[in-house]
Parts: C-alpha cells; structure tokens; sequence
C-alpha cells in the first residue's frame, strides 16, 4: 500500500507551529501486579496525547460503539507507547488514564443529572474530574509482578486468591453474555459472574469448574465479605462525588455514572 499520503515530517510542529500535548498519567497501581516480561511492570505511570479529531472519529464509530470496543481503542490511540496492549491493564488503572483523556479533549466539568435521595428533586451537577482523587494500590500481592492477592473467608474459613479484573476479563465476560443472549437465555447472575472473574484459587482447587461450583453454594456472608474487600481494596480513582440538593440542601454522595455525557457532551 503506498504512503504518498503519509506525512514524514511534524506537519503539526513545522507547518502549524502546534504540537499536540503529552501529559505523564499515574497509575494507581504503580505496576507492581504486572508480568516483570511486560512494559508495565513496575510502572508508574503512562504518557498519553491529548484527544484529537481521531479520537472523537473512533468514539463516534457505530461498529467500535456496537462491540464495545469504542473507549478501549480510544485509549489504545491516545497511549504513546504503542506496544502496550490497553486489554492487559485492570480497570482501575485503565480508568485511570480515560478520565485523563476526557480531561484533555472536553474539559474537567462533567454534568450529569441526579435525584436527591431525601426529598427526590432532579439536579444538575457538575463533577469536577481534576478532582478527583487517586486510590492507590495498598494491599501486597502473593508474589510481586502478579496480580493475585489472598484473603480468608470469614464462615468456611477458606483461603481465597482473586484478581483485580482486566480487559481482557471484560471481553470475556461480554462473549459468554452475547453466546448466552443468542441461544435465548438470560441470566441475572451479576454476583456469580464478577466472583468467577476474580477467583483464581480456593484453598488448593484450581480447576474452574470445581470453582464455580463453590461460588454458587458458598455462604452469602463469605460472598459480601470477599466482594466488599475486593472493591475496598483495587486501586483505581475515587468515582464518588458530592453535592448539596438545590432544594432541600441534603448532602447527598453517589458514584459517579459513566453516562454518554462522559465522551460525547452535549455542550
């Protein structure tokens, strides 16, 4: 294929005197959970451009929207190392640098309307997302440069080793959905599906199946318990936001929704 077309040079730089800003991004879990062969490891934060018209073109792309690949390949294009694969990063770090790219193509407001929980009025509110904090990895892994950590089920007393969820789960996960939806059945299973994508290990039991089994029979308790220090636990960023109800002046806290208004504004 030829590149005649293809610019050789800083067109942006040299001929319109602009270069597009690069901004070093922290990663909440400063790499030590990535494979020690991988870029990531041990790495504390990514660099990435701001958002251009050909990123909006990718957020815009029906086919990216439909597969659910639209934010993913966003981030994919706006990341200046390009052999990292965005699919290997977990959530909260991936979240991450998508806030800092929503950053610098539209602004920090992000307004969204909520209903107060006291007296049920709509608001605007504007989330300011420069500032919003960043919740560090605090817990060890088992082993540096993998991502598996330990915790003890308080009612079977079993030791548990999860994962913090990556693309790559996601995408799996969204798979065996469509499969699912396809052959007519669907399962709300929420619960079940998120503990089946974490757990790795339960006590000495490895094997998938046997896995799954004791996820759907374990206590409620063990579950809550497992799930809240999962969540307690995964670095990431602060998605919780407050605001005074215009109406009846209530404090109210929520977590921030990921809404169409995130990448594509109506303003």
């Amino acid at each position: 294929m030829s590149n005649k077309h293809m610019p050789t040079s800083n067109v942006m730089k040299n001929d319109f005197g602009w270069e597009i800003p690069v901004e070093s991004i922290p990663l909440p879990s400063n790499g030590i959970i990535y494979d020690p062969d991988s870029l990531l490891y041990n790495c504390q934060q990514l660099k990435i451009k701001a958002m251009t018209a050909r990123e909006e073109d990718i957020l815009s792309s029906q086919a990216f929207i439909k597969d659910g690949t639209a934010i993913t390949k966003t981030i994919q294009s706006c990341l200046e190392e390009k052999s990292i694969n965005v699919d290997d990063l977990i959530i909260g770090d991936r979240n991450a640098l998508m806030i800092s790219i929503r950053i610098t193509g539209y602004g920090s407001d992000y307004n969204l309307l909520h209903s107060c929980r006291q007296c049920g009025s709509e608001n605007k509110v504007c989330v300011k997302l420069n500032e919003l904090s960043i919740k560090r990895l605090a817990e060890k892994p088992v082993e540096e440069g993998k991502n598996m950590f330990e915790f003890a089920l308080p009612v079977t007393r079993k030791k548990v080793l999860f994962k913090f969820i990556n693309g790559h789960d996601e995408r799996e996960q969204n798979i065996s959905r469509v499969r699912l939806e396809k052959a007519g059945i669907v399962k709300d299973n929420t619960v079940t599906s998120f503990l089946e994508s974490t757990i790795v290990k339960v006590d000495d039991i490895t094997d998938k199946n046997k896995i799954r089994h004791f996820i759907e029979n374990m206590p409620a308790l063990d579950s809550r318990k497992l799930r809240l220090h999962i969540l307690k636990s995964e670095p990431g960023i602060d998605m919780d936001w407050q605001y005074n109800c215009q109406s009846c002046l209530s404090l109210n806290e929520f977590g921030i929704p990921i809404t169409s208004e995130f990448f594509w504004p109506s303003t």
